[in-house]
């Protein structure tokens, strides 16, 4: 009665905990659409007792309100000071759902009230979920709450780690709450779990011998911050709007496209869920591509404003529509006006405004920069830029450029690139809503772009070439 609840997109894992003898169950960092726990109570006759939230999250809406509305206990750590009604723990306090016992630990250094709880079953062995405090293969970044706390927290991190987890036995389960892909670590593995013996041995920040050279170590290689994680802290302690979603993600109404077009005319944000490529080849003016799978949610988190209107666009798949809707709410972007009936086909249809974005090869692109023809800006994280880029190109993260286009060179040409082009797509449509043109998408990316001769810069070479922007 032990289940992981795993969203790809966010790379986010919830558990279930459930006594086999008296059917109750807790959950343990409920993602918003808390559908899913409620049809694994029904499917396996559990009433929900408990939501327990090891911190204050910012990477999604917590779901521990939806769960209360169904008659829930949520439970935190000390002096998360959650505006609304629930239980505080402090460390060593003990919750028994039946015959399972969940003892919490104090954690703190991802987030001052952080607890990691410990689960002893009779005949099974003794677990702890870790939350954002220890990872596989990675720890919790502790800067979360501003730069002049991080070291603070980097040093209570390490106490942590090292005084109230690893003090465990080496064969207790380590379940965290992310996994590869997030960004409430760096470098996090890929395993749905670990153990105390294996991070022990071979999480590289649990090698460092002294409190300071972890400090060290976990300040200097912390990933990017979304912008819409300081909205979520907030969002979070206050406390999200209760949607009823524990019954589902409510459908997503219908609108002609002229009607869409009014409502974007009155501010809505309209998203275009096709492929890269139907999107470059014409979509709606001033549309954001982002193309449908399991990071829809995740790239809106980071260009799209909480507080916006969106208006959703595909081919006509409802299930897309309201799977989108299911991640947009995670991250707390709860006003979706409607969805384009009939799709771009219809919207073309009626004559409404239409935009296309050229494309260039890496080997067009290459040729370009021999005459210093054209702005290269690369999308990538910070660390791809560095292990490798065009020379010249100016790193702007794809999450950067809705706040800065004025970095953009206006002078010529722009041409976007990333990896593989998912990102440079979504860059270019967030330039040309900024009035950036021409815009040119890189096909390929740097995947294409490496395998040309003296296609990119050595890392030797990059002190010179690489502008100043972080």
């Amino acid at each position: 009665m032990f289940h992981r609840i795993f969203d790809e997109g966010l790379a986010h894992s919830s558990y279930l905990i459930a006594c086999a003898r008296t059917r109750r169950a807790a959950v343990v960092d409920p993602r918003r659409d808390a559908d899913v726990y409620v049809e694994l109570a029904r499917q396996y006759g559990l009433t929900l007792t408990h939501a327990i939230e090891t911190h204050v999250h910012a990477d999604f809406v917590s779901g521990a309100r939806e769960l209360a509305a169904r008659g829930a206990r949520i439970v935190s750590g000390p002096g998360a000071a959650l505006e609304f009604d629930h239980d505080e723990v402090t460390d060593g306090v003990t919750l028994a759902i039946g015959d399972i016992e969940l003892t919490a630990r104090h954690t703190p250094g991802h987030t001052p009230e952080h607890i990691s709880m410990l689960v002893h079953e009779p005949d099974h062995v003794a677990r702890v979920l870790t939350g954002d405090t220890l990872f596989v293969n990675a720890v919790g970044r502790p800067d979360l709450l501003g730069g002049e706390r991080a070291r603070a927290l980097a040093s209570d991190l390490y106490v942590s780690l090292v005084e109230k987890l690893m003090t465990l036995p080496d064969d207790v389960q380590v379940h965290p709450g992310h996994g590869a892909g997030s960004l409430c670590g760096s470098g996090i593995g890929s395993a749905p779990f670990t153990t105390i013996g294996q991070e022990r041995r071979f999480n590289p920040f649990l090698q460092h011998r002294s409190q300071q050279a972890f400090v060290e170590a976990v300040l200097g290689d912390l990933p990017e911050t979304p912008p819409y994680f300081a909205d979520l802290k907030r969002v979070n302690r206050i406390g999200p709007a209760v949607l009823d979603l524990v019954s589902g993600v409510p459908d997503v109404p219908s609108l002609s496209p002229r009607d869409a077009e009014r409502a974007i005319g009155r501010g809505s944000l309209l998203i275009d869920l096709r492929p890269g490529d139907a999107f470059l080849n014409g979509h709606p003016a001033n549309a954001l591509s982002i193309g449908f799978g399991s990071k829809v949610g995740y790239w809106a988190g980071w260009v799209v404003p909480v507080s916006a209107s969106v208006i959703l666009l595909n081919d006509g798949d409802r299930r897309q529509i309201q799977e989108a809707r299911r991640q947009l709410l995670r991250v707390g972007i709860d006003h979706v006006a409607g969805y384009v009936e009939g799709g771009f086909a219809a919207w073309r249809a009626a004559e409404l405004p239409v935009a296309r974005i050229s494309q260039m090869s890496a080997r067009e692109l290459h040729d370009h920069q021999a005459k210093s023809s054209i702005a290269v800006i690369d999308v990538r994280t910070r660390h791809e830029f560095d292990d490798g880029h065009v020379a010249g190109a100016l790193h702007l993260p794809v999450g950067a450029l809705a706040t800065r286009p004025a970095e953009v060179p206006r002078d010529r040409p722009v041409a976007t690139i990333c990896e593989g082009g998912y990102r440079s797509v979504l860059a270019a449509s967030l330039l040309a809503r900024a009035g950036v043109a021409p815009v040119i998408n890189v096909t390929g990316g740097m995947t294409a772009y490496r395998k040309l001769e003296d296609g990119t810069v050595s890392r030797s070479e990059q002190a010179a070439h690489a502008p100043n922007h972080q």
